[in-house]
C-alpha cells in the first residue's frame, strides 16, 4: 500500500484519541463531596438525585491509566453531585467495562 494514502488514514485515526486523553478534571468546590460505599453513612441524609460518573472512551482507553480512569470517573462523578449541591454519594461497587470506568451512586445533601 501507498504510503501517501495511509498516512491521511492513520490521521484520521489518531487525532480523535489524542483529543480525548485528558481526565474529568475535579472542580474546586467539588472537593466538599465524601463518597461512601456503606447506606448506613447517608441515612439521615436528604436524598438529591441519582449520579453516574465515567471516564474513559473506545478510542482513548489504551493511553489512559487505570488510575487516572478510576479517578475520572470520582472527579465526574462529584462534579456532578457539586452542581445539584450535594456534599455525600452513596457509590455503589465500580462498573468495569472493557474501555471505560463508570461509578453509580446516589447523591446526597448532609
Amino acid at each position: 500500500m501507498n504510503i501517501k494514502r495511509l498516512l491521511p488514514f492513520l490521521f484520521c485515526i489518531c487525532l480523535p484519541a489524542c483529543s480525548g486523553l485528558s481526565v474529568n478534571d475535579d472542580r474546586p468546590d467539588a472537593e466538599v463531596v465524601r463518597l461512601y460505599d456503606d447506606h448506613e453513612q447517608v441515612k439521615n441524609c436528604r436524598f438529591i438525585k441519582e449520579v453516574i460518573g465515567s471516564e474513559g472512551r473506545w478510542y482513548n482507553f489504551l493511553f489512559i491509566s487505570n488510575k487516572d480512569l478510576i479517578q475520572g470517573a470520582i472527579n465526574d462523578i462529584k462534579n456532578q453531585a457539586r452542581e445539584l449541591g450535594a456534599n455525600a454519594i452513596h457509590a455503589h461497587p465500580n462498573m468495569l467495562f472493557g474501555t471505560s470506568v463508570s461509578i453509580l451512586g446516589q447523591a446526597y445533601d448532609c
